[in-house]
């Protein structure tokens, strides 16, 4: 799941290309989508996925629905709002205890995006504090935004340097799309791995998208992350 820190980080994105690639794997995957004011549109993930699960995360029982979907299907993938955080947490802190955890066969990876701009990380130490060591974290560093490359938010802070030191993240970096290319993935409505079949898209815009989409795999089929659900 998306940890909702701050809008325009790319968590969206970030969660399209982990969905397309398991897919492209041939995982079986379940998208959610618990951003509803960006629901269909090119800022929420069902705008990619038809089938795509939408729920209401303000409401308890919609909250215990992610986690029963998570525990149906080999792959759940939930992209949580900007900002969002009370509701679940709360949920989270009073019903999602270790032993839940275990009886559902679920494990959990919390996915973070981050920029180089300060105040990107905040709502993601937020949410390790809430928690803490029930699942593995999966940071994004997203590139799409700056041509800074010092994180230092991340890397230099203390809360950084404790979030590192106490949970290990994984790290993957999201690099720059061409704005053409990004426009014409968007138009399309397609996933990025299925777009470059798309020969309303030029070709060389294809070719990049591809580029882009397979720095991202190359990355995750590095990681151990997914492996032992394999």
């Amino acid at each position: 799941m998306s940890m909702g820190s701050k809008g325009g980080t790319g968590k969206t994105t970030a969660m399209l290309l982990i969905a397309d690639w398991l897919l492209l794997n041939g995982k079986r995957v379940q998208v959610i989508e618990a951003d509803l004011e960006n629901s269909g549109k090119a800022g929420g993930i069902s705008h990619w996925f038809n089938d795509c699960l939408k729920l209401d995360i303000r409401s308890p029982r919609e909250c215990d629905m992610v986690m029963e979907a998570a525990a149906e299907n080999e792959y759940t993938i939930i992209d949580l709002p900007a900002n969002s955080g009370a509701e679940i947490k709360q949920w989270w802190k009073e019903v999602i205890t270790p032993e839940v955890l275990v009886e559902l066969k679920v494990d959990v990876i919390a996915v973070g995006s981050i920029t180089p701009y300060p105040g990107s990380t905040g709502g993601i130490f937020d949410w390790s504090a809430v928690l803490k060591d029930s699942c593995k974290y999966l940071i994004a560093k997203n590139m799409m935004h700056a041509k800074i490359q010092n994180f230092s938010d991340y890397y230099d802070s203390k809360a950084g340097q404790l979030f590192r030191k106490s949970f290990f993240p994984y790290e993957i970096k999201i690099s720059t799309l061409l704005q053409e290319a990004m426009q014409q993935l968007v138009k399309t409505a397609l996933r990025p791995s299925a777009a470059i079949e798309d020969k309303s898209i030029p070709l060389l815009l294809r070719q990049r998208i591809k580029n882009w989409y397979q720095s991202v795999f190359d990355q995750l089929e590095g990681l151990n992350i997914f492996r032992h659900f394999s």
